[in-house]
């Protein structure tokens, strides 16, 4: 192998391995289609990560029941949380930042201020919902 072709593809691995460590752990994503054998099929997909909140979008295709549909999300939300860390906590807003997303923040403790999590908790006051996980875990963890 000639120098000049060597020395090209050492620097073809380092860049390769350079861009592998630059590439951001995958963001969440749950889907419920074929889960239960229902008809409900809604995706969640985490588009942005704050350092203690998340942009979530939200596409429903079937809703299913308004039960299922509402532990499906919340489940995906504690399944998001506990990725995230496990904070326990979670404060959220439906519509945020625009029509068919959420946010939602991470918080210590259910007497966190909101606005720790980020700034449009605290702009949002009392529509900020805070929710703790752990009161949904037995129903989650059945779940499939």
């Amino acid at each position: 192998m000639r120098r000049s072709t060597k020395i090209a593809l050492g620097a073809a691995l380092a860049l390769a391995a350079a861009h592998a460590i630059a590439q951001p752990r995958p963001l969440f994503e749950a889907h419920s289609a074929g889960q239960g054998g229902g008809k409900m099929d809604i995706s969640i997909r985490e588009t942005e990560r704050r350092p203690r909140a998340s942009v979530l979008d939200i596409e429903v295709r079937q809703i299913g029941s308004s039960v299922g549909s509402s532990f499906f999300l919340l489940c995906s939300i504690r399944s998001l949380d506990r990725a995230r860390g496990g904070a326990g906590h979670i404060v959220k807003l439906e519509e945020t930042p625009r029509r068919g997303q959420m946010l939602i923040g991470f918080l210590k403790s259910a007497d966190e201020p909101p606005g720790n999590a980020d700034p449009a908790f605290a702009a949002a006051g009392s529509a900020a919902v805070v929710v703790a996980m752990d009161k949904f875990a037995p129903i989650c963890d059945q779940m499939k």
